[in-house]
Parts: C-alpha cells; sequence; structure tokens
C-alpha cells in the first residue's frame, strides 16, 4: 500500500506543476485589471476580477490539461482529440467570464449570445490559439526537468514582474497637470482679434489680462503698460471654443474614433490618468469649456474641482452628473458598462424614482444642469414616459438648472420642447422639420445642438453607404438651416467619443460649413451661442472687458476658413499659456 501511495503522490504531482503554472501565467494581467477597477468601481468588481480569473484557470485549464494527462493515444491524437474536448468549456468559460465582466465594467449587450454561424465562427476564431497554450505548457513542465523548470521560473518571474510593472506603469502615467505657475499678468500685443458675431477682424488693439480675466482692451498706440507681453505677430485671436456635449469618462478605446482599433495603452491612460488623454486633445483643438452630459457622477464632480482648482490642467468643465434614462434605456441597456451605469444614470421608472435620484445627484454635486434621455437608440426600445421627460424638467427648473433632452425623434424633439426644455440635443436625428416644431423651440427659447458628426457615426454603425450618409446629412443640413433662419439659437457639441475627443470638434465645425453656415457664423454657435447655452454669457466665448482670458491664436483669418480653427499656435486658459506650438514671441 505504501509502495501504491507514494506512486499515486508521484503521478500527482506533474499535473499540480501544470496547474500552478497555469495559475501564475493567465495571472500576468490581473494586477492591471484588478487596479483599474479599483480606481473605477468598486470591492465588488475586484472580486469579479478574481472570479474571472479562476474560472479561466478551473474552468478551461484545469478541465483541458486533466484530459491530456489522462489521454493514452499517440501524440497527433491527443493533440486534436484534446482541442475537440476544449470547446464546450471554451465557450463555457467565454460564457461564464462575459456574464461576469458584464456585470460590472461592459455594455450587457456584449454576453456571450450567438445565433448565426458567423457569430459562432467569430467566437471560435481564437480556440486553436488558447488550446495551443495549454498544449505547450502540457508538454513543457510535466518532465519536471530543465525545460519544466525554465517554464516554471519564467510564469513565476512573469507574474511577479506583472505586480511590480503593472505599479511602476501607473505611477508614471502622464497627469497632464498645470504648468508652472505663470506671471497674473500679461498684455497680448499684435493681434487681430476675431469678432465673430459681428464678422470683423479689429486690429491695433492689446488684450491686458489680471488674474486670468481680460481687464483692459486698449489702443495699441496708447498701451504704456510694463506688463510681461505676449507677441502674437499679427495673428489671429480667438475666444477659447465650447463643446457643449461629451461624456469624458466613457472613453472607447482609441484616441481617434470607436471606429478605429483598440489601443489599450490609451485605454489605461485615461482610466489612471483621470483622462488626460481626451483633456489634452480638447486644449490642443482651441476648446476651453467643455459640458460632459453624463458618467459616472462622484469621480466626474471631484474632476471638475480638480481642474477648476489647477491641479489637473484641462478646459474648464460643466457636470451634469446622472443623466436621467429608463431602465432599459440608452445608454444603460446600449453603449455603458454595468458600473458606469450604477455611477452615473438615474433609473427613473416613477416619479419617487425620479425625484430620488435627481436630488441625490443634486446632493454629490451639484450638478450644473439636468439629462434627459428621452430618445431610444440601436437596441435600447424603452424610454422615460413624457410624464417624467416633464417632471424632470419642471425639478430643474425649480433648482434653476437647465435641462438638456437627448431626443431622437421629430415627436420627441417636440415633446421636450413643449415641456419647456432648455436644449434638445441630437436635433439632426428627427426625421423632418415641421413649423409645429419650430414654433414651439421659439416659444421656450429652446437651444438646439445638432451634433451632425454623432448622426454620422451612427450611420456608419448601421453599414450605410457613403453615399446614402451623404444624402441623409444633406437632408439634415436643410433641417437645421430652417431653424436658424427662424431664430432658433444653434449650438455645437460633439458627443465624444461617438468622434474623436477634440479633433472631432473641429470636424463638427466643417460640418456645419458643409450646411452653408459661413465661417463667423459657426464660430459664434461655437462661442457665444455656447457660452449661452451654458448660463455663462457674461463670463466665456468673447473676448471683452469682464471675461475670462480664454484665448487662442491662429495662423491664418478664420472668418475667411474655418479650417483655420485647426492647430492653434498657441492656447491659453485663465491667463495661462497651456499650448505652446507657435513662433510667437513671450517677453
Amino acid at each position: 500500500m505504501g509502495l501504491e501511495s507514494e506512486a499515486s503522490s508521484r503521478a500527482l504531482i506533474p499535473p499540480l506543476r501544470f496547474l500552478l503554472t497555469a495559475v501564475l501565467l493567465t495571472g500576468v494581467a490581473f494586477p492591471l485589471y484588478l487596479l483599474m477597477q479599483f480606481r473605477i468601481g468598486e470591492w465588488l468588481d475586484v472580486f469579479l476580477i478574481l472570479a474571472v480569473w479562476l474560472a479561466v484557470v478551473f474552468l478551461y485549464w484545469l478541465p483541458v490539461g486533466a484530459f491530456l494527462f489522462r489521454w493514452r493515444g499517440r501524440w497527433l491524437t491527443r493533440l486534436f482529440a484534446g482541442y475537440v474536448v476544449s470547446l464546450p468549456f471554451y465557450f463555457l468559460t467565454v460564457w461564464l467570464g462575459l456574464r461576469l465582466v458584464t456585470a460590472s465594467f461592459l455594455p450587457a449587450s456584449l454576453n456571450f449570445h450567438p445565433k448565426t454561424l458567423s457569430e459562432w465562427t467569430a467566437y471560435s476564431y481564437p480556440t486553436p490559439t488558447f488550446y495551443a497554450m495549454v498544449f505547450a505548457l502540457y508538454l513543457l513542465v510535466p518532465g519536471g526537468g530543465k525545460i519544466s523548470r525554465i517554464t516554471q521560473a519564467f510564469a513565476a518571474a512573469a507574474f511577479c514582474a506583472s505586480w511590480i510593472g503593472t505599479g511602476f506603469w501607473v505611477h508614471s502615467m502622464d497627469s497632464y497637470r498645470w504648468p508652472a505657475a505663470d506671471r497674473p499678468r500679461v498684455d497680448i500685443v499684435n493681434a487681430r482679434i476675431v469678432d465673430a458675431p459681428h464678422n470683423k477682424i479689429i486690429e491695433g488693439q492689446n488684450v491686458q489680462i489680471e488674474n486670468g480675466k481680460i481687464v483692459q482692451i486698449v489702443a495699441a498706440n496708447a498701451d504704456n503698460s510694463a506688463w510681461p507681453k505676449i507677441d502674437a505677430q499679427g495673428r489671429y485671436l480667438v475666444p477659447g471654443m465650447i463643446d457643449a456635449h461629451v461624456h469624458l469618462q466613457t472613453p472607447f478605446g482609441s484616441i481617434q474614433s470607436m471606429q478605429s482599433a483598440f489601443d489599450f495603452p490609451y485605454f489605461v491612460q485615461s482610466i489612471f490618468g483621470d483622462y488626460a488623454p481626451q483633456r489634452r486633445k480638447f486644449l490642443e483643438n482651441g476648446v476651453t469649456t467643455i459640458r460632459d452630459m453624463g458618467g459616472p457622477a462622484k469621480h466626474g464632480f471631484a474632476l471638475r474641482a480638480a481642474v477648476g482648482r489647477h491641479e489637473l490642467l484641462g478646459p474648464r468643465m460643466f457636470m451634469v452628473g446622472r443623466l436621467v434614462t429608463s431602465p432599459h434605456g440608452h445608454p444603460v441597456s446600449t453603449i455603458w458598462t454595468a458600473e458606469i451605469s450604477r455611477q452615473g444614470a438615474i433609473l427613473a421608472t416613477d416619479r419617487a424614482s425620479l425625484t430620488a435620484g435627481l436630488e441625490r445627484n443634486y446632493e454629490e454635486g451639484p450638478p450644473d444642469a439636468v439629462k434627459i434621455v428621452y430618445g431610444t437608440i440601436g437596441m435600447a426600445n424603452e424610454k422615460i414616459s413624457k410624464g417624467l421627460l416633464e417632471q424632470a424638467v419642471a425639478w430643474a427648473r425649480s433648482k434653476d438648472l437647465m435641462s438638456l433632452v437627448h431626443i431622437g425623434t421629430t415627436q420627441e424633439a417636440n415633446d421636450a420642447a413643449d415641456a419647456g426644455a432648455t436644449g434638445i440635443e441630437h436635433v439632426a436625428s428627427v426625421e423632418d422639420m415641421p413649423d409645429s416644431l419650430i414654433s414651439a423651440m421659439l416659444a421656450h427659447h429652446t437651444f438646439a445642438d445638432p451634433t451632425f458628426g454623432e448622426f454620422r457615426t451612427a450611420l456608419l454603425l448601421q453599414h450605410a453607404t457613403s453615399a446614402a450618409i451623404e444624402q441623409q446629412l444633406r437632408e439634415k443640413y436643410v433641417f437645421v438651416r430652417k431653424l436658424a433662419a427662424a431664430g432658433v439659437t444653434l449650438t455645437v457639441g460633439t458627443d465624444a467619443p461617438l468622434v474623436p475627443f477634440g479633433d472631432g470638434f473641429q470636424d463638427e465645425l466643417a460640418e456645419f460649413a458643409k450646411a452653408g453656415f459661413s465661417p463667423a457664423q459657426i464660430l459664434a454657435f461655437a462661442t457665444v451661442n455656447n457660452a449661452a447655452y451654458l448660463g455663462k454669457s457674461n463670463e466665456l466665448g468673447s473676448i471683452d472687458v469682464g471675461y475670462d482670458a480664454d484665448l487662442f491664436l491662429v495662423h491664418d483669418n478664420p472668418l475667411a476658413d474655418v479650417n483655420a480653427l485647426r492647430k492653434p499656435l498657441w492656447v491659453m486658459l485663465a491667463g495661462q499659456v497651456v499650448v505652446a506650438a507657435s513662433s510667437a514671441t513671450f517677453h
């Protein structure tokens, strides 16, 4: 019996080596995902990551490895038989893993539910690679010889290095902070001041800035100040632009667009750097103010405060915090992860749940506006009732907050205007532009944000042809021109990341140009109108005394071509140059 027991113990050693090495190798990515969820989620998410890791080991590696150890057939037969046996374990692991992951940080639409042959093929495509790793480890580890020891040592070293390396990587993340303190006073000389509302260029005037505010605009020949000078060298000085609709805290995997290939370092930088890549892109494009239209409220309000205290560098931030939607509406059932939905949505089913959510959001913030999702999109076929829409708008009015309504149809836009909403988002989505809608918007002084770029992206996601996209956009251009001609105030928002952060704003201005608006009109939409849409007409959007010194300099006249606003020579935020890529002299 002793010999049999000893033999059984020795027989267990190879599988145990295999299992231990599998745990170490599959756990290499665990520290990063663990820290990521700790950063943006709750303790529940940390345990879910651990559960996914264990599921991969015990539902895939362990049973497939056990089969290979017990199979007594030829080597080649074992290879192919093991692959066949691995398939149900692979799909079981994918199903459970996605169920766990979508419970926290992936959209529920990504759950494992293949229905067509092409979908099964897509899910099956990685199976040879996964199985090859199991089979290679089965060949390398069990023998206990030199190769086995090297493999085990490599796995242990990789696992330990992942913890150390992740720590160093996260610590080195660029948080994009304000530069060293600048002079409190500055005098911008030799600039051509762009006055978009009046479609003119003002020359021979110097702009004097103190403590982040424009304090005087004085004739150049009468400027006797000894303040530090910024020589604009005859270039064009423009008020900082405003993106009225972004979702800063819901980045996709690429800075370019959601259509681009997944960029893992960018994604990690976004999470651990408080969305530093996005903040940088806005400023580099002359966008000095943004309004975040819904996302994790607590972190969003903290981010707004950090930028406001000049701890982090980025555009001025206005936050709605938690947006109002239905339990199965957009974006909680379409593009938001479960974790973002928990932290960023008010799931309104009745007046009590609506009011409780709004009050909670107000206490956490307060928010700068109330965002209400009234339209449906994609897989979401549910929206809040018209009654709840009206109650949310009324609640916002009682708190002196603006009410911003996401719509998708003409009727939804009409309901929002009739309810007295401050603004309607995604006007380019409506199927027609009846006089009744225009009259309702004029009666309630409702702002209109087309989001042409978001509409273009939606068509791309529906695999529309280029010709069909351009045809539909031409129809929307007509609708928006009709609004402007009637006197409705147009604004500019992007709905980034459905378009690229920062660059997408410039693309949105180009869409307005295609719609037939002049450069002066477009720049006024992006500055004066958007400032009014934020309720900051006396602080933002103009180069005038008493306004915040948010400015940028461009080489060519933007009133001749709106594309001149791309690639500013330098950007100033609160009187401090924060982006400098110019030949302008500072002295």
